[in-house]
């Protein structure tokens, strides 16, 4: 049992420190980021893009495409497919949901639930899916100086309703684990009754994208 602690641990900790050492280059370069953005914006996309069909192709061939996992519903990988948007059309309003949203990346770092090593397929494409999560709001913010916004807030807040209440009628339907209405994050939760857990997911939410408003805008 020890043994096993320590290896989750090992892997873990490895993702949080190429986390950590790729978002510190990117405050030490960011007027290279700058200089260079149009071609480094094309590279995050199309990493982007490689880790959707490495993503989706690990799936289909290991679970048959098996819709109570493998649909796009988890909400970092909705925020990858706007990250992608983003990228191409740099519309603001995208990037305001990409960035509340994108918050639950970094607890997924720090809370990870049932997460493969980062040698992996699907470990490798859920570090790359994260960690570009994370940074293209940092990249928009180097480039082009765009901050999140009290609008973008609620905005976001109305999306993450909607997306919810679709996830919630998916894994009804497939028996799947979108937001983790399943498979809890933290042991503890699992002993609070449903409609108690929707409630705090709701306002987990709002307290996090406040927050993340607020920091951000701070030391902007």
């Amino acid at each position: 049992m020890r043994l096993l602690l320590m290896h989750f641990h090992w892997h873990i900790y490895l993702y949080l420190l190429a986390f950590f050492v790729i978002l510190f280059a990117m405050f030490i370069f960011r007027d290279f980021i700058y200089t260079y953005r149009v071609a480094i914006g094309r590279v995050m996309f199309t990493i982007s893009l490689l880790q959707q069909i490495l993503l989706y192709s690990w799936y289909y061939f290991e679970t048959k495409f098996d819709l109570k996992q493998a649909l796009p519903l988890h909400i970092c990988r909705i925020s990858t497919i706007m990250g992608m948007f983003y990228l191409v059309t740099e519309n603001q309003m995208i990037m305001q949901v990409l960035f509340y949203f994108g918050l639950f990346a970094y607890f997924s770092f720090f809370m990870p639930s049932r997460i493969n090593k980062i040698y992996h397929i699907s470990g490798l494409s859920y570090f790359l899916n994260h960690v570009i999560t994370i940074l293209i709001p940092y990249f928009s913010y180097f480039t082009t100086g765009w901050l999140p916004s009290f609008r973008g807030l609620i905005l976001s807040l109305v999306a993450f309703v909607i997306y919810w209440l679709v996830a919630l009628v998916v894994n009804r339907s497939t028996d799947g684990n979108y937001f983790y209405m399943k498979y809890r994050p933290l042991p503890i939760l699992y002993k609070v009754n449903f409609s108690t857990y929707a409630v705090g997911n709701f306002v987990f939410t709002s307290l996090l994208f406040l927050l993340g408003y607020g920091i951000f805008n701070y030391f902007a």
